[in-house]
Formats: C-alpha cells, structure tokens, sequence
C-alpha cells in the first residue's frame, strides 16, 4: 500500500503585527514538523526596523526574510497577501497556510484560500485579534498574552491597542507605523468623562452640580489618569520616538494619561460602552476611596474650581475679574509646560505651572487663594 504523502505547510508571519520572539519561531518550526512538510516559512517586515539578533535567529532557522521598506501604511499586508496568493493559485501550492498575525485585513486572503481548497491556521494572540478572522480560520493556534499586557482589557481588534499605545513621536521615526492615537485619545476622554459623570452621580446622590464638577475633575484630571496608567503598567508599552525615550515619556505623566485615555477609547470602539464601564469601574471607585481617604468635603456648600473662586474673591474684594497671562512655554511639543500669572489690577497674585494653559491657569489660581487666605 503506497505510504500517504505529508501536506505542504507554508508560513507567512506578519511581524508587525506579531512581533518576533525566538519561543514563536521556535513554535511554528515545531508545527510545521508534526503537520508534514515546510513549503515556505517567509517573515515580513521592514526589516531595519527589526531587532538584528531576532532576525539571524529566524533566519537560521529557514524563515526567508521578506523586505518591505514601503512605508505606506499597510504595505506589509499587501505583499504578504500578493505572495501568498500566488502560491495558493501556482502549480507547487502548499496544502495548509499559516497566516501569524490577529490583523483583520486577511481575512479576504483566508478567503481565496479557502476557495482553493487550502487549510488555513492562524496563529494569533489570545483574545487580541479580529474575530472575522479567526471565525474564517479552519484552526486557531493562540499566542500567550505578553505579561506586560495583562492588566489591560482584552482587544478582539489588536490593531486598535497597537494604535492606542503609538505616540506621534513614533510615527515620525516610523512612516509606516499607520495612525497614531491622538484620535482615540479625544475620544477616551469623552468617554472618561461620561462614564465618570455618571459614577459620581449615583455615588453621591445628595451632592449639587458644582460639587460633582469638582468631583469629576479629580477624578479624570492628568494625576489621576497617570496613576492609573501606572497601575496597569502602560508606560513601559507605550511606542515612543527616539527623542521622546530620551526625554523619559514612559514616566511623563502627561504623556501616561494621554495614552490611558486612548486606550479607553479604542477598547470603547473594540468591545462597546459596557465592556469599557466592566474595565474602568474598578479603577474609579478605588480613587474615590481615595477621595474619602483624604476626607473631601464633598458637602460642603460651594465646592467648585479654583479660578471660579478666586474670581468670586476678586469681585468681593476690588470689583474686577482677574487677568490670567500666559508668562513662559518650555518643552518638546509632546511634553509642553506652561506658565501662567493670574493678576488683579497688575498685581501678581499667584503663579501656576501646567502641561495645557486652563491647567497652568487653575494652578496660579489656586496659589493665588492661599496667598489671600482662602486656601
């Protein structure tokens, strides 16, 4: 009886979107040796971006490197499914492809490879890759979780965490490194303040509008929103440019609350409004434990902002609101100080410092309160 002939196995790994480790290329050498035989084993990248160590090791392990220094976005993409189509549809075609990446985008090429009579397996992350994808897929091998990524919610479009953790400064460095997450960050913060809106509201039922604004504003201020990046040990994920690291953004509060909101914001496109409340509730309701720590008085009377305040002073006191001007700006475009004055009748009364002006300005209010004694 004439021995069965092993399956061709063709690998295409899409190391932007899964980044290279010698535990993965060691896995998928191992899969192809207990399902047949290797076809290809090609690895695509732009590779003078790549670790130089990693890429010898694939390469010593048969994976044919596959530059795309196109730095268009998506290139990648497009000439791994170019290649891979070609195969599918040449005379020497392998029997299973194994597509290594979560990216949506090929799930037209698991498709046409499906319509070939191929046998698709697609290595991806866990709970990290677009679920059209993996639903066309004949098998899913998963790839573990980064121990680094534990604490955040769990992406079904991994592309939209990716995007979420690229600072602008990266993008500069890295033209083909598709959209930065200044977008999803406007959006988080609308988010943000919704769902912190809403959580103040129903905790303290018996408070009045300008106290829960004062709330708020603790809540989902720049310090705030840091500490909770820190707890869940965003800033080391974070994709910085080369100036950005050396100016040590992965510690930049600004930089750290601005990447928190833009990882609400893309998990709110992700998986929806409630799975971003599931994730963001347990965070609110230890920092206003926080709040209660510090004996907030949350009933007092008038419980609003430091430049309302002072401002009530000033007409009190002179008749006349006070003047805020903006004195001096320091810092790289991605780490902006401000430096505000705030006068009555050219008088210096108190100065602030701040990454955004309104903050700078609220500060210099607020020092302007303890130097009159209402603070």
């Amino acid at each position: 009886m004439p021995r069965k002939k092993k399956p061709l196995l063709s690998i295409y790994w899409d190391c932007q979107n899964i980044k290279i480790t010698s535990e993965l290329a060691d896995k998928l050498v191992n899969f192809v040796k207990t399902r047949g035989s290797v076809s290809h084993q090609r690895a695509y990248s732009n590779w003078k971006q790549e670790n130089g160590d990693r890429a010898k090791y694939i390469e010593r392990l048969g994976f044919e490197r596959i530059d795309v220094p196109d730095t268009s976005k998506n290139s990648v993409d497009y000439q791994l499914i170019v290649d891979a189509t070609q195969e599918a549809f040449g005379d020497k075609s392998a029997d299973i492809f194994i597509i290594v990446s979560g990216d949506g985008d090929f799930s037209g090429l698991l498709s046409i490879l499906k319509a070939q009579g191929k046998k698709t397996v697609v290595f991806a992350r866990e709970g990290g890759s677009s679920k059209v994808l993996l639903d066309l897929a004949d098998e899913v091998q998963p790839i573990e979780r980064s121990p680094d990524t534990a604490k955040l919610p769990v992406f079904r479009d991994v592309s939209l965490l990716i995007r979420a953790l690229t600072h602008r400064s990266y993008v500069n460095e890295h033209a083909n490194a598709g959209e930065d997450n200044e977008r999803l960050e406007f959006l988080g913060d609308s988010v943000l303040n919704f769902l912190s809106s809403r959580f103040l509201f129903n905790r303290y039922p018996e408070i009045n509008e300008a106290q829960l604004t004062r709330l708020r504003s603790a809540l989902v201020d720049e310090v705030q929103l840091a500490d909770f990046a820190n707890y869940l040990e965003i800033g080391k994920q974070i994709r910085l440019g080369k100036g950005a690291i050396k100016d040590k953004g992965y510690n930049n509060e600004s930089l750290l609350s601005d990447t928190f909101e833009a990882i609400v914001g893309g998990y709110f496109l992700d998986s929806g409004l409630d799975a971003v409340w599931e994730f963001i509730e347990p965070l609110f309701i230890a920092a206003a434990e926080s709040f209660d720590d510090m004996q907030t008085d949350i009933s007092a009377p008038i419980l609003v902002d430091s430049k309302n305040r002072f401002q009530q002073w000033t007409l009190e006191h002179f008749s006349c609101h006070p003047e805020y001007i903006i004195v001096d700006q320091s810092g790289p475009d991605h780490h902006k100080e401000f430096t505000a004055e705030v006068q009555v009748q050219g008088k210096v009364y108190g100065m602030g410092r701040g990454r955004t002006k309104k903050e700078a300005e609220k500060r210099a209010a607020e020092n302007g309160l303890k130097k009159v004694g209402v603070l």
